[in-house]
């Protein structure tokens, strides 16, 4: 018997249910051939395709010695393109635009490219349902006054990476955030030149009173340890105080520099000595590698870490890093110290999840793979251990305590040489059966 062609595609319409089509086209998502695909084998799998096909777009800047080379138009022409294909529009969900550098001899290091404001923010009217905005290494210009912009987005994550060279860059960033009422998740990922470090502080100190900020969920923040950021955080203060549901995750790292501690310390009186407390339910907190200045820092100014001022938090996240080069582990051993001294004497009252995000650079060689339990469990670091299980036993309540390793761990999982080696160096948590340990499977901003 033969099947005509539409036959077939009848039977695919109303035979497999609306379920499987999507189970089928999610496990296809990042392949957009197959998704084109898809989308043409008949009508009923025709608006599930677009879904994902049109879910990303990237637009990418590559610049060369300084020049950009835009095609056909650039933003004005994406956002008529918007205007005019509701197809595309309506499943349009994450934004993402980028500058590509490519490194040219005699050519000093490029900032960010710089787009047109107006061109911008018409992309965004033309595609009023985003969800996701991405920037990476572009910055707005010329996009209005300070007083004059009205929050008008109802975007939901804005992801921000860039280089500041210039008081407009900086300015640039905080209109662009002030654009929007409403963020489940800010990330800042911002990067200043040393030379321009303290004209950015006093840009910023100008804007702190009348700066504002949208209602942040959560807050996502790499810092410059060149440059102050406590000016950016009264200004996220004050969403706090007009919004109870404000800020209930903090996510903080900073680079190796000799400015780390100061970038530390003013971050834990914003997040222990502020309205910030009071909202904070979740923590991540990775203070750089034992490489930075703060290596020598005696354990009492640890305390500036007042975890038992957050009377509401229940998860916190450390970082915990193994160096690229095994060596005698002196980064380890002072983070170990650090974190025990706090847990010990400054314990949060609500904690239930205390989260060691245990890191190790992605290593194919095999020997130096296999010497990584060797190396946490090295004899030298054993009071560290010690003084860190101790710590856990401090608590009126002791929370579960889980080790999310971040890097090629599987083998040692699979085989459980890693269960064994945590059980070895943290026995009274284990013995109390709050000892849990997993292989890292979130997208991970630390590293």
């Amino acid at each position: 018997m033969k099947i005509s062609h539409e036959q077939i595609v009848s039977g695919l319409s109303t035979a497999v249910p609306e379920d499987i089509i999507y189970i089928v086209l999610a496990h296809l998502q990042d392949d957009k051939p197959a998704l084109s695909e898809c989308s043409l084998v008949c009508r009923a799998w025709l608006h599930p395709s677009r879904r994902y096909l049109f879910h990303t777009i990237a637009l990418n800047y590559v610049m060369n010695g300084g020049l950009a080379m835009e095609r056909r138009g650039g933003l004005p022409a994406f956002a008529n393109f918007l205007r005019t294909c509701a197809d595309v529009r309506q499943f349009l969900q994450h934004l993402v635009v980028s500058a590509e550098l490519w490194r040219i001899a005699n050519v000093p290091d490029l900032g960010p490219f710089a787009l047109e404001g107006d061109d911008f923010l018409a992309v965004l009217e033309a595609v009023a349902n985003l969800q996701h905005l991405t920037l990476d290494n572009v910055s707005l210009v010329d996009i209005g006054g300070w007083t004059a912009l009205s929050p008008r987005h109802a975007l939901k994550r804005l992801d921000i990476q860039e280089w500041i060279e210039s008081d407009e860059e900086v300015l640039g960033v905080l209109k662009l955030i002030a654009m929007f009422e409403r963020l489940d998740v800010l990330t800042l990922f911002l990067y200043v030149n040393q030379t321009f470090r303290d004209d950015t502080a006093g840009l910023l100190e100008r804007h702190a009173e009348t700066g504002r900020f949208p209602s942040v969920r959560s807050f996502v923040y790499e810092t410059s340890p060149e440059w102050s950021a406590t000016p950016l955080y009264r200004i996220i203060e004050r969403s706090c105080q007009q919004d109870r549901d404000a800020l209930t995750h903090m996510s903080f790292r900073t680079w190796d520099s000799t400015y780390s501690w100061e970038r530390i310390t003013e971050f834990c009186r914003f997040a222990c000595n502020t309205e910030v407390r009071y909202h904070l339910r979740e923590l991540d907190f990775h203070p750089g590698s034992g490489r930075t200045p703060w290596f020598s820092v005696p354990l009492s100014d640890w305390g500036v870490l007042n975890l038992s001022r957050l009377e509401v938090l229940e998860q916190l996240t450390l970082a915990l890093d193994c160096e690229n080069v095994i060596y005698v582990g002196e980064e380890l051993t002072c983070k170990l110290n650090a974190y025990a001294f706090v847990l010990r004497t400054r314990s949060p009252p609500a904690l239930k999840r205390l989260v060691i995000k245990l890191y190790i650079p992605d290593n194919t060689h095999e020997e130096l793979r296999r010497s990584r339990l060797e190396y946490i469990r090295r004899v030298s670091r054993k009071p560290a251990w010690a003084a860190f299980d101790d710590a856990l036993q401090a608590f009126p309540t002791p929370p579960q305590v889980i080790f999310d390793c971040v890097g090629p761990w599987e083998d040692m999982i699979r085989c459980g040489a890693m269960g064994q080696s945590l059980r070895e160096v943290l026995p009274r948590t284990h013995a109390r059966g709050l000892l849990r340990w997993s292989i890292n499977t979130t997208p991970n901003h630390w590293w």
